[in-house]
This record gives structure tokens, sequence and C-alpha cells, in this order.
């Protein structure tokens, strides 16, 4: 039978961990800040942890090093944003993608995230970078391969081109040059790489 020590005891280690949830969420999304507010290579731990209303010695406890801290802040980022727009039809999908890129790029904990993992060159960075963006790039390659399915693009499509090709300059206008990218300008390019892909360019290439 359980006493009131027992629920008291309970009630603490839950209480416990949610605090140290709180405080977690609370670490990864000031490192998000402050990697959109000074970059990768100036971050520092004590901006961090003052940003997030720490000691510096609770991140150390977790995260020995800035890179494990970053590391963790930019698989949070793309957890917490990640987005796969299925509406049965290949355009809408397109700029359900992109208009959802955009609105991420307006908040500075993704966009600090999502710069740091387009532009690093940091060895110990490069894995994850690569692991995230490889993932978002299947998402995109999904959405190609769902229009090809339903006969909106010919099969002959690559579909992994074609993703590349919607997203690459959206995505360098946001996170290379910071420009602001307007409606009409995604729908224009959404627009040319589905009339290009109709055309039948490019192509899959025989597999020898």
């Amino acid at each position: 039978m359980a006493t009131k020590s027992d629920s008291r005891d309970v009630s603490g280690r839950v209480s416990a961990r949610r605090r140290g949830a709180s405080v977690v969420n609370g670490v990864l999304k000031a490192t998000g800040e402050e990697l959109d507010a000074v970059g990768y290579a100036a971050l520092r731990v004590d901006d961090v942890a003052e940003r997030a209303g720490v000691n510096k010695t609770t991140i150390y406890r977790r995260w020995p090093t800035k890179d494990d801290l970053v590391i963790d802040a930019l698989r949070y980022s793309y957890e917490e944003q990640h987005f796969v727009p299925d509406s049965g039809n290949l355009r809408e999908d397109m700029l359900q993608y992109i208009r959802h890129l955009i609105k991420r790029v307006k908040n500075p904990i993704p966009r600090g995230a999502m710069v740091t993992l387009h532009n690093v060159s940091d060895p110990a960075i490069m894995p994850i970078a690569r692991e995230l963006l490889g993932r978002a790039r299947e998402v995109r390659v999904q959405i190609v391969k769902r229009g090809i399915e339903r006969g909106e693009l010919p099969n002959s499509v690559d579909a992994e081109i074609i993703s590349d090709l919607f997203s690459a300059p959206i995505l360098r206008r946001l996170l290379t040059f910071g420009e602001h990218v307007k409606p009409r300008y995604v729908e224009y390019v959404i627009d040319t790489v589905i009339a290009g892909a109709r055309a039948g360019a490019p192509v899959r290439k025989p597999v020898k």
C-alpha cells in the first residue's frame, strides 16, 4: 500500500524531471538564438547560459563541449519544426513546404540552426549537418515521388534533382543572402521546375 511519503517521493521525481526538461529546452532554444545572433564560430557557452538564465556549469554537466551543445540544438530545432505536406497535389505540396520553410526562417531559433546547417564547415558539426540536411532532402524527394505516382510528372523524371531544383534558389536567398522571398518568386520557381520536368528534363540516368 502506497504511503503519503511514497506519493511525495513520486511527485518530487516527476517535478524534478519536468524542471530538468524545461532547463534542457531553454538551453537548446537559447543556443539556437545565439547561433542566429553571432553564428557558430563566435558562439560562447557563457552567452548561451546568460540567455537561458542558467549557470554555465549546468550546461557543461550535460554538454561537455560547445560542439555537443550545438549538435543537440541543431537536432532539437529540426525535430521541433519537421513538416511533411501531403495535399494530394504536387504544386500545392511544394508551395506548402516552401511556405513552412520561410515561416521557420522568421523565427530566430530555427533560422540560426538552418543557417548553421547550410554554412558550417567545422568537422565536428559536418556529420549532423549531413544527416539533417539529408533527412530534409528525403522529405522533398518524397513530395516529388508522390507527384510522379499520381501522374503529375513523367516516370522518367529524377525526383532527387527536382527536389533540389525547387528548393535551392529559395534556400540560397533565405540563408545565404538573408533576403525576403516574395510569394510570387516562390510560385515562379516551382512553376518553372514543374514545367521543365513535364517537358522531359531532367531524367534519371540509366543504371549501368
